[in-house]
């Protein structure tokens, strides 16, 4: 009878263990939730947003400068200067055709990658979720798969800067414009982002006359 009723406290002294882990377990997966959905998921976020613009202005570079090569596109097969007997600039004549090839040869490249949904993975150290500059970019890391999604338009723009006496430099720019989808962690985060993509330069020396890009 001694040992039964030892027994039978053993028991209940278990349950009432049993139950307050449980409860002590309850309590730290509600503060986890919580404090993920407070201050880790609104990071984890912006990081991923953040790397898939880096991602794509890495992107949009790469893009151009392989359909250059491609095309064989220098500066001088894109602008044509036309000089006087004295060395002064008379004209600047654009290659449209040309112009209007490459624009069309990046955005359709750009157009038909986005349309497959372009993935990407992000790293981010455990260290970083966290609220701690002390802990910041430390720990390993934890990959997470993530996809773009959305369309493209290019523009070219040009610019002169002056350098000095009777010194101009022309730079030609492609100016890709993305309306894009960013699908992370199940979350949608649309963004709209401009890159700007060196195409040529050159140094212009003598008096520049008025042009512009038709």
């Amino acid at each position: 009878m001694f040992r039964k009723s030892l027994n039978i406290k053993y028991n209940q002294k278990l349950k009432t263990v049993g139950l307050a882990l449980f409860l002590i377990f309850i309590i730290i997966f509600i503060f986890s939730a919580v404090y993920f959905d407070k201050k880790i998921s609104p990071f984890m976020n912006q990081y991923t947003v953040m790397k898939g613009q880096q991602m794509m202005t890495d992107l949009f570079g790469k893009t151009v400068n392989q359909k250059m090569d491609e095309m064989n596109l220098t500066y001088d097969k894109l602008i044509d200067i036309s000089y006087s007997k004295a060395g002064e600039i008379q004209s600047m004549n654009t290659d449209v055709v040309t112009i209007n090839r490459l624009k069309n040869e990046v955005t359709l490249q750009l157009s038909e990658l986005l349309a497959n949904e372009y993935e990407y993975k992000v790293d981010i150290p455990i260290g970083s979720l966290f609220d701690s500059e002390f802990l910041s970019g430390s720990g390993k890391t934890i990959s997470f798969n993530n996809t773009v999604t959305g369309d493209v338009k290019s523009d070219f723009r040009s610019e002169f800067e002056s350098k000095g006496i009777n010194q101009t430099v022309h730079r030609l720019y492609i100016d890709i414009t993305g309306n894009l989808l960013i699908i992370a962690a199940g979350e949608q985060q649309p963004i709209e982002m401009t890159t700007s993509v060196l195409v040529g330069e050159t140094v212009l020396l003598g008096k520049v006359p008025s042009w512009n890009i038709d």
